[in-house]
């Protein structure tokens, strides 16, 4: 605390008034707070949340950080540099940093396991993107909204600091759940699609029965069959292009969005058995089919 008021006197030698205080959801020009705790991490959540501009402490790689920081043992001169940088950005209308989402995040560093977490909820996905890790007691479905909100921080961590803080995982859920139930509680797609490119989906996504809107079944079930512009598909199946970009953008996260416009080959089933396609959608609706039916 000490160096940062010795920062700020700094700043009113070039004439920029800054006051150090403690946050009661007061306005402020910038929200300086510790990311290494719990109370920091959920003020520093609820600031940007407000679009302040804020600045995290922390003995993390700054590299990994989702938001503007500085090292916990910064010198009082980095320190004034840091935030002089930031003060006269938000005056001038700049943004240094853009929210990020978790998938955003995830979307920067590929093939990689990561450690993501914002506020209260804390996750590990692995670099297959085949699982995702809840390690704090918190529903799942308090997850799925978070992801899809601002202010996550991600950091690559290696195959054995995944091992060992699996130990303390409370939860896990296959990726494709994850994205596909986030993306069905989301106002808007988890990423931006070109809305002009014909487009499939490779397969059904795995996501447990009933948990997709119902709107969604009808397109998807095409998009499975050959690719559609998403406008074409809109008109043919009455669907809304909002909803149709949203199914594009979680087949994306999960490796399911076909974009090369040919058509997807589906192995050819022998007599009396069903094919894959109806096998899925059947799965979805919690069906069976027996050996012995006839299709």
């Amino acid at each position: 605390m000490m160096r940062l008021k010795v920062a700020s006197s700094l700043l009113m030698a070039e004439y920029i008034q800054a006051e150090v205080q403690a946050w009661q959801q007061q306005p402020v020009d910038l929200l300086v707070a510790s990311l290494d705790d719990a109370q920091g991490q959920v003020l520093l959540h609820e600031a940007r949340q407000k679009g302040l501009p804020v600045l995290a402490i922390t003995r993390k790689p700054l590299s990994a950080l989702s938001m503007p920081g500085i090292a916990h043992g910064a010198s009082v001169r980095e320190m004034f540099q840091r935030l002089r940088e930031l003060l006269l950005a938000d005056v001038v209308g700049e943004v240094p940093f853009r929210p990020r989402t978790l998938f955003h995040s995830l979307g920067d560093v590929p093939g990689k396991p990561c450690l993501l977490h914002m506020g209260l909820v804390k996750l590990l996905v692995d670099a297959g993107r085949e699982q995702v890790i809840v390690l704090r007691d918190i529903p799942y479905e308090n997850c799925l909204k978070a992801a899809v909100e601002a202010g996550w921080t991600l950091a690559v961590i290696d195959a054995d600091t995944l091992q060992q803080s699996q130990a303390d995982a409370v939860g896990r859920h296959p990726f494709e759940d994850f994205c596909w139930r986030a993306a069905a509680l989301a106002d808007e797609p988890l990423l931006a699609q070109d809305l002009e490119r014909p487009c499939q989906l490779r397969a059904w996504p795995e996501v447990e029965t009933g948990r997709l809107p119902v709107q969604w079944l009808l397109p998807m079930a095409a998009m499975t069959i050959r690719p559609w512009r998403p406008a074409e598909l809109a008109l043919a199946t009455g669907a809304a292009q909002e909803d149709i970009a949203r199914i594009m953008a979680a087949a994306a996260c999960t490796g399911l969005l076909d974009g090369s416009s040919t058509p997807v080959a589906h192995a050819r089933t022998a007599a009396g058995t069903v094919s894959g396609f109806f096998s899925r959608i059947a799965k979805r609706f919690g069906l069976n089919f027996s050996n012995g039916l006839q299709v």
